[in-house]
């Protein structure tokens, strides 16, 4: 109670204090100043007296009836079978998020030398196991540097190619013809010449079909095919060929694999000069890989059998060592060394795509590489420069030379000897994300030919460059533009006139040539292409002069 009368005093003290504050409200603030407080201890509270109830809350009267209630637990039970569900996962389709996609596309163009170009491809819509095209390809060239249609060329190309997907495996073919038209106008300057009687005409019928495993993070993975080619020409040359190739290699882990590489061709050809021949040619290549982050080594043996008659042959059979290997210092520096004996094969048709003013020869043969070492130094900075330098130098039998003919100076033909060759090579390349990309390659050759008594044998390197040098850049500015533009130059080409007798050096090769993409619509891009762009007469074959500027501009439409 004592307490309840505090509390009262103090609440009726506190205005008396306020209005006393009030009035020294002109004195300075924060100083003390006298005050005094009323405390009256007579004061007292008092209620009126509330008289109380004891009465107690009536109870409510309770509801009667006259009705008993009774329940009875019963079971239930259903005669239905169970109820069987065939439960298969959702399959959620998510949308691709890629634009549409074209499967075909053709290509219309036209430009000097009366030079049209045709190109169609056609492939089939999406499919999850098949997948199957055509190509058809011409292009002309229907005046030449020489006489016009003396010097014409035009080639034609059909191919029809499909994939077969398993749940383990792909079968593949391919099947296709080449048609290739060329002139001899190597001939002297002032001559009149029809272009029927110095045409030539290659053929080429060809085929294959294989298998191979699909996964390929499969420890083991595999590729078997065969192939069949039909070469001719417009005169007497003729070669057909079966071939098989096949390649397995087994991973024992990241940095251990192990493989074998086999093919073998059973070729035939004929010719002015021979007939009935049957060139055959087998390899077997096993190897070991070997892998760390800081060595690789790649070791093996070439087993090579082949049926090449020339003098002095000490066997069909050969063995041969392979063996590569690389040390990185440092990601960005790498000293490398290779040692590589084999048999390179020749034939007519690869001669003849080489050279297409080949006439004919007396013998094919393969070159025998007794071996060829290398070593160098390699690297790449930051995954944008990469760099290649190297020397090497290898001994060949029966390399080839192409020579002007003893009897038609415009067709040539083929010469062997054995050789020697000391090589100095060196390779680059720079690229700036997807807007640039830059590679350039440089390679000079010395050859050192034997004195051989053959008077059949070649004397020099006739027809095989001294020096190359390779330039190309690919400029992508944005989406719409492509650009492209490159160099090729090559010198030191020596060439002989078996008709004559007459040598010379020829002049260095120098092609500038570019092209340019620009795409207007995601279906329509236009293009234009030019080549030789400084206008040279370059000469790759003795007396047989290149065209000057060449450029072609064309439309493509996808669809």
């Amino acid at each position: 109670m004592n307490k309840i009368v505090k509390v009262i005093c103090l609440s009726l003290l506190v205005p008396v204090m306020n209005v006393h504050a009030q009035d020294q409200k002109g004195n300075e603030r924060g100083q003390v100043t006298d005050a005094e407080f009323v405390i009256r201890k007579d004061r007292v509270l008092s209620l009126p007296t509330r008289s109380r109830n004891f009465e107690s809350v009536p109870a409510l009267p309770q509801p009667q009836t006259n009705s008993s209630f009774t329940y009875d637990a019963r079971d239930f039970f259903f005669t239905l079978p169970p109820s069987q569900s065939d439960v298969k996962p959702f399959e959620k389709q998510f949308s691709s998020g890629s634009t549409e996609l074209y499967h075909s596309l053709v290509r219309l163009g036209y430009g000097n030398y009366q030079s049209p170009l045709a190109e169609l491809h056609i492939n089939n819509l999406e499919s999850d196991y098949l997948n199957y095209g055509v190509m058809l390809r011409h292009q002309g060239f229907y005046e030449g540097p020489v006489d016009q249609k003396n010097s014409a060329e035009d080639h034609t190309n059909i191919r029809l190619n499909a994939s077969y997907f398993t749940e383990f495996v792909e079968i593949f073919g391919e099947v296709g013809y080449d048609r290739d038209r060329y002139h001899f106008y190597g001939y002297t300057p002032g001559t009149e010449v029809l272009a029927d009687s110095i045409q030539q005409l290659f053929s080429t019928i060809y085929g294959q079909g294989g298998i191979r495993n699909i996964e390929k993070d499969d420890p083991f993975n595999y590729e078997a095919k065969i192939g069949l080619r039909l070469f001719n020409d417009d005169y007497s040359a003729r070669e057909h060929e079966a071939s098989f190739a096949g390649m397995g290699y087994y991973n024992f882990n990241e940095g251990l694999s192990a493989g074998l590489d086999i093919s073998a061709f059973l070729t035939s050809p004929s010719d002015i000069t021979y007939t009935d021949m049957n060139r055959n040619y087998a390899k077997l290549s096993p190897y070991v890989r070997y892998k760390t982050t800081m060595f690789e080594v790649n070791a093996g043996l070439n087993f090579v059998s082949e049926n090449d008659m020339y003098t002095d042959k000490s066997s069909d059979f050969h063995i041969f060592p392979k063996i590569d290997a690389s040390y990185y210092v440092h990601e960005a520096f790498a000293v490398y060394g290779e040692y590589v004996g084999d048999v390179q094969r020749n034939t007519y048709y690869g001669f003849a795509m080489e050279n297409p003013y080949l006439g004919p020869s007396d013998q094919l043969l393969n070159t025998v590489q007794k071996f060829r070492a290398e070593g160098g130094i390699k690297g790449s900075v930051n995954d944008a420069f990469t760099y290649k330098l190297g020397v090497a130098y290898g001994d060949y039998d029966n390399m080839y030379f192409y020579a002007n003919g003893a009897s038609d100076s415009t067709r040539f033909e083929l010469l062997y000897n054995d050789a020697t060759v000391l090589s100095y090579t060196g390779s680059l390349g720079y690229s700036v994300s997807d807007k640039y990309q830059l590679t350039a390659a440089a390679n000079y050759y010395h050859y050192t030919l034997d004195d051989s008594q053959d008077p059949a044998a070649a004397e020099s390197p006739w027809q095989r460059p001294e020096w190359e040098i390779n330039v190309h850049n690919t400029f992508t500015p944005d989406e719409k533009w492509l650009i492209q533009a490159g160099l090729d130059m090559m010198g030191g080409i020596y060439a002989k006139n078996l008709e004559t007798g007459a040598e010379d050096t020829l002049s260095p090769i120098i092609d500038l040539n570019a092209k340019i993409d620009y795409k207007i619509t995601e279906r329509f891009s236009v293009f234009a292409q030019g080549n030789n762009l400084l206008n040279q007469k370059n000469e790759r074959f003795w007396n047989y002069q290149s065209r000057g500027i060449q450029g072609i501009g064309g439309v493509t439409f996808k669809f």
